[in-house]
């Protein structure tokens, strides 16, 4: 297993306390970590959706869908299963998937941290504080000292860099592994650093609301919890804490990441779980959510007929009459007589672009919404109207909407549930002190 696959285990980003989705649709489920909540702490239940049972996954970066961070485009699936399980954390380039001896490299050089004269705390290494532009006065090469400063405050707890810093540490490798260094590099490091100093700032919260709720987390759970992880990924609880120390993180501090993740887990199952209610239209609109998303990837035949708009309104009203007609008559026939795009109108309107991403963006939205053999109405385009007919489309590898009623509920569910969480924290910033400095 290479470094990519152990950060790939140990740095899921967008999985929390979720399920091992690995259904027909191959989604990744996330759960609290990834802002779609799922409650409590059970056993995986990858169904046709891939959304099931609640699975701790570590350590546990910001929400994809949290508002409050910059977004940027979703990492490329890697080819390993267990990549494809668990997530990266999101950063503005693809992923290359470096191997281990990056992360030996990482890891090689150690600085030590001196707060007032007594407090030495382990940093990064000495090329990831190049990368990151962090200034260093080192009068000699055995005493590298750098300033230590509070990058947050919540109530009467302050949040030191070197704490973020340790946080940070598996997805800053991740950065530095696949991102160039330079303007893109900086761009991924700042947000790394926001999103984990976000997330940070939740947990603190949510400890204290679970001391006050009298919520506590046992060694036994957490056992449990790198039991499932590890049987998630089909290796033994000793090689997934050997996979998570080549990203550099240590046994104890992946223990209490899970422990993190368990404990906000419970405190949702009080807190929230009574209020999610999921109705019947929230099925189905999940569920033309996934078929629009798998039509974008489908390969496709298009067919159009075009007419000028005019300035008397005679274009538009030709084109109601042409779609009404296209719902019974040879839509080829139609394109080939009234059709004035002279490229097409030979051969029956068929465009010879066959994926979604190559058409014209009035023709692309349209055929997304069209089932096969349906035809539009009237679409304004430039100085046009179109009517969009879809001729032909690659097969669907989604189950119905029957059969997948049931993970669709579990889905739904845990996106209100994260919609939930982050209110609910929402309002613990607004009644607690919380000042970000970073």
């Amino acid at each position: 297993m290479d470094g990519a696959d152990a950060a790939a285990i140990v740095g899921a980003a967008s999985s929390g306390i979720g399920g091992d989705c690995r259904g027909a649709l191959g989604a990744t489920c996330g759960a609290l970590g990834g802002g779609a909540a799922g409650a409590g702490a059970g056993a995986d239940g990858g169904g046709a959706l891939g959304a099931g049972g609640n699975v701790p996954v570590a350590p546990c970066a910001p929400a994809a869908n949290d508002q409050r961070n910059t977004k940027v485009p979703a990492p490329h699936q890697a080819k390993s299963p267990i990549v494809r399980t668990f997530q990266p954390f999101p950063t503005s380039v693809k992923q290359s998937g470096a191997k281990s001896p990056a992360v030996r490299r990482f890891r090689s050089v150690l600085t030590s941290l001196t707060l007032s004269g007594s407090l030495a705390r382990p940093l990064a290494s000495l090329s990831a504080l190049a990368a990151l532009g962090v200034c260093a006065s080192v009068s000699r090469p055995a005493a590298a000292t750098v300033i230590e400063r509070v990058v947050a405050v919540i109530g009467d707890r302050a949040i030191l860099l070197s704490d973020l810093k340790s946080r940070a540490q598996p997805f800053l490798l991740q950065v530095t592994q696949s991102v160039p260094p330079g303007a893109q590099r900086n761009a991924a490091i700042s947000q790394v650093y926001k999103g984990v100093l976000d997330k940070i700032v939740d947990e603190e919260l949510e400890e204290r609301a679970a001391i006050q709720a009298k919520i506590t987390i046992t060694s036994k759970e957490i056992d449990e919890a790198i039991a499932r992880v590890a049987q998630q990924n089909s290796i033994t609880p000793q090689k997934l804490i050997a996979e998570a120390a080549k990203t550099g993180i240590t046994e104890q501090q992946y223990r209490d990441e899970l422990r993190r993740q368990l404990l906000q887990a419970k405190l949702v199952n009080v807190r929230l779980q009574g209020r999610i209610r999921v109705t019947d239209e929230d099925l189905k609109v999940a569920y033309r959510k996934l078929v629009f998303e798998e039509r974008q990837r489908l390969g496709l035949r298009v067919a159009w007929i075009r007419i000028p708009a005019g300035t008397d309104g005679s274009g538009r009203a030709l084109a109601e009459r042409i779609a009404e007609a296209a719902r019974v008559q040879d839509f080829g026939s139609l394109a080939q007589q009234f059709s004035q795009d002279r490229a097409t109108k030979s051969v029956g309107g068929v465009l010879a672009q066959d994926k979604v991403a190559d058409l014209p963006p009035t023709v692309a939205r349209a055929s997304l919404g069209l089932e096969v053999g349906e035809a539009s109405a009237p679409l304004r385009m430039d100085d046009d109207y179109v009517i969009v007919r879809v001729n032909s489309r690659d097969a669907s590898q989604l189950p119905t909407f029957e059969d997948a009623r049931r993970e669709l509920g579990d889905r739904v569910y845990m996106d209100k549930m994260g919609q939930a969480r982050r209110t609910w924290l929402d309002g613990l910033r607004r009644q607690n002190h919380v000042e970000v400095r970073l």
